[in-house]
């Protein structure tokens, strides 16, 4: 049996304490899943498609984004270089609080272009004392947070 993870076992203590008959159901085999269980209990929401889409759009590259866009404007009859255009301007650079790996190669060829160290693109940015956290990002994964995320946003926008 695969090992439970602490969050599955905090919320599976809740859902028997809180409600123990949709518990009994769960532990019965009449309900699949913990999520679904959660689900049922209130405890925890089901994805949107909004969600899903946005989800699933962050994980997409760049080439699988453009013949989505493409795709979406050949069904609601949009030009496509309207359709283009939009790809561009939504180009997502984190999913959530993490960069895309795509975001850090953009993020490391500007800094090598313009010979700038991670300390100097947070300055640029607005962020003069979260040069670290950048490091960390770039090299590994780590998480920014939302408002440096977005700062980087507009300065990569305007780095072109």
């Amino acid at each position: 049996m695969p090992k439970t993870r602490k969050r599955q076992s905090q919320a599976g203590l809740r859902l028997k304490k809180e409600f123990p008959d949709i518990h009994a159901e769960l532990v019965a085999g009449r309900i699949p899943s913990l999520k679904k269980a959660l689900v049922k209990a209130g405890i925890a929401t089901k994805p949107t498609p909004a969600e899903k889409l946005l989800k699933a759009w962050g994980k997409a590259n760049a080439e699988e984004r453009g013949r989505f866009l493409a795709q979406i404007g050949a069904s609601r009859s949009v030009p496509a270089e309207t359709a283009a255009s939009a790809a561009v301007e939504t180009i997502l650079i984190a999913n959530g609080r993490y960069l895309l790996p795509q975001t850090v190669r953009r993020i490391e060829a500007i800094m090598k272009r313009r010979n700038l160290s991670p300390i100097q693109v947070m300055k640029e940015a607005g962020f003069p004392s979260e040069g670290r956290s950048l490091i960390r990002a770039l090299a590994k994964n780590a998480s920014l947070r939302l408002v440096v995320v977005a700062a980087l946003d507009d300065w990569l926008r305007k780095q072109g």
